[in-house]
């Protein structure tokens, strides 16, 4: 996208680690167009701040790519309280797209990608046990979060038919980066 010329946000929750992928951005495309902004997908004060943000520096939004997230980490929470993959992977995303959305309305034609994984076929939506809390496994609660991402993603599709706003969900396959850090078998790739 940079390298089109596109004016691309790196949100992430490390902005030193961000700022360094910019500048290695930056160098290869000669694009100074890309800037990074601080966003924690597990903190909802953090999405709304970031929204908030962005939307007072962007009239624009034609790209929205729900990237980051967290796979196969021992149980935690998110600062809100839910079981961190769901909270990460889908609710922060789903939070994230919701505030943005009025914008890629105004901005179509415009698109939302939302990063899945082949592990939604592991996934099932306990409502009776959102948080995981009387049966913990992370590869399960990753596979559900992942479940969650693409149910997500088929309603907003629905949804915006006629608004000139796609949503797709595409599995990037297995890709090595810091996500397998948990993930004793997928470290070894």
């Amino acid at each position: 996208l940079a390298r089109r010329g596109a004016r691309v946000y790196i949100a992430c929750r490390d902005v030193l680690k961000g700022e360094s992928a910019a500048s290695e951005i930056r160098a290869d495309t000669k694009n100074s167009q890309v800037l990074v902004r601080k966003l924690d997908l597990s903190d909802t004060k953090s999405i709304r701040a970031f929204a908030e943000g962005f939307l007072a520096e962007e009239k624009k939004l034609h790209i929205l790519i729900n990237n980051a997230g967290v796979m196969m980490c021992p149980y935690s929470k998110t600062t809100d309280g839910f079981e961190t993959h769901f909270g990460v992977n889908h609710l922060g995303h789903f939070l994230l797209t919701y505030l943005l959305l009025e914008r890629l309305k105004e901005s179509a034609p415009a698109r939302v990608v939302n990063l899945s994984s082949i592990a939604h076929l592991i996934g099932k939506i306990r409502f009776h046990d959102l948080q995981g809390q009387k049966r913990y496994c992370s590869a399960f609660a990753y596979g559900h979060s992942k479940l969650a991402n693409l149910l997500f993603t088929r309603e907003l599709a629905k949804r915006l038919q006629g608004t000139g706003v796609t949503a797709y969900a595409v599995h990037p396959g297995v890709v090595l980066s810091e996500i397998t850090r948990n993930s004793y078998l997928l470290c070894l790739l």
